[in-house]
């Protein structure tokens, strides 16, 4: 399941996403994004308990100055818990060695300019009652977000 939000047809900076669940949180979810209409999508960001046998990167990667616009993966907001509530906090420029300088880094400002966002919801927490493989308890399970923020420029 994904959420797309197209950004009234113009180019932005993104700076932060922000949301809100009222669900559990999933798993495994990715924020991408594209710079034109027809464009391909993009990762910017990967959140699983699971992130290398899910994305193919571990959640110990470092972003270094060579390679400054790779998305990583992170366990953080992975967990289940808070049951409701739980936010998730994405900075474009969280852990870039050029950040305080992003002005003057072209890379970093196409790393960050985005037509359109997707959130792409990948993987749910079940408590493990997938594999009990009872449909009607898997029917209880959903997602719910309360509240989305682009910060943008």
């Amino acid at each position: 399941m994904s959420l797309s939000l197209c950004i009234t047809g113009r180019a932005y900076e993104i700076t932060y996403i922000r949301m809100t669940f009222q669900s559990i949180r999933p798993e495994s979810f990715a924020i991408y994004k594209r710079t034109s209409k027809d464009g391909a999508w993009v990762p910017l960001q990967y959140f699983s308990s699971s992130c290398e046998s899910t994305y193919g990167h571990s959640s110990r990667e470092l972003i270094t100055i060579e390679d400054e616009t790779k998305a990583l993966c992170t366990e953080r907001f992975s967990d289940m818990y808070p049951y409701s509530g739980g936010n998730v906090v994405f900075s474009t420029l969280e852990g870039r060695p050029s950040a305080w300088r992003a002005d003057q880094n072209k890379a970093l400002q196409e790393f960050m300019t985005a037509t359109d966002i997707r959130i792409s919801l990948d993987r749910m927490n079940t408590f493990g009652d997938e594999y009990f493989g009872d449909p009607a308890v898997l029917k209880s399970y959903f997602y719910a977000i309360s509240d989305f923020a682009i910060g943008a420029r």
